[in-house]
């Protein structure tokens, strides 16, 4: 029966993902830990590996609707991958519960100011990337190593970090920030994995079993993402990760 809610809780997952550009690590790691009792450590380690699936699954879809931004990608992955480097060593350091309340905190803050942030949302041009100065790129370059460090340490895709850093400081409208997300945590991700699989924290047939239905949630999410609005996709966004958030927080042991 667990193998069978992996793969339907996966579906859910890959799908969201896909939607608000995040790798999905956001979700599997409370799904892991909160609903299947898994260490977090083992559960960072898993959902890195997965996200790697997700960002793939989605990002084919996305490069094939011309919607990715390359030149951002290729601007802010570098740093982003030094990043989840280091952040895998930092993890491999502390305790759960230190783990459980910082990752708890963070989806807090980011699902309040998401939500908050689309129901003010008046209808406005972005700028051109192009237009977009080099202490914008520099300052957001310098938020996209904390965005990989942030996925190091969570096992995120860091997308819940560089979607708004696309989105409010380089300008790009919100469906290209959450492709250019989508195709940037893979990578992200698979940097951060490296070493979690020499340290021997992954499940690899739990990332399988998530994968299955990861793989075909984030392609769905992926196309439904062209005729969704905006506003809708940061709402439900804000929604999903407020409850993990929640869940983390209540879920920290004596």
């Amino acid at each position: 029966m667990i193998p069978i809610l992996i793969v339907i809780g996966a579906l859910g997952i890959g799908f969201i993902s896909a939607m608000a550009g995040i790798g999905g690590g956001s979700l599997l790691v409370p799904f892991l830990v909160l609903a299947l009792g898994y260490d977090v450590k083992i559960a960072i380690a898993t959902s890195l590996m997965c996200i790697v699936v997700t960002s793939s699954s989605a990002s084919s879809e996305y490069l094939r609707r011309g919607l990715v931004d390359m030149n951002t990608a290729l601007l802010l992955e570098p740093l982003t991958a030094l990043g989840a480097i280091t952040g895998a060593y930092v993890t491999l350091s502390l305790p759960a519960n230190v783990l459980k309340v910082a990752l708890g905190a963070l989806f807090l803050y980011i699902s309040t100011e998401t939500i908050w942030k689309a129901l003010r949302e008046q209808r406005k041009h972005a700028e051109a990337p192009g237009n977009v100065t080099t202490l914008r790129k520099a300052i957001s370059s310098t938020l996209s190593f904390m965005a990989g460090l942030t996925s190091g340490v969570f096992g995120i895709g860091g997308g819940v970090i560089k979607v708004p850093i696309m989105t409010y400081i380089m300008k790009l409208p919100i469906k290209t920030a959450v492709a250019t997300s989508s195709f940037m945590v893979g990578l992200t991700a698979a940097s951060g994995e490296i070493v979690y699989l020499t340290e021997g924290f992954t499940d690899p047939l739990t990332a399988t079993l998530l994968s299955m239905g990861i793989i075909p949630g984030a392609i769905l999410g992926a196309k439904c993402l062209k005729k969704t609005k905006p506003k809708y996709v940061k709402i439900v966004f804000g929604a999903v990760l407020l409850y993990a958030s929640l869940r983390l927080l209540t879920s920290i042991t004596p």
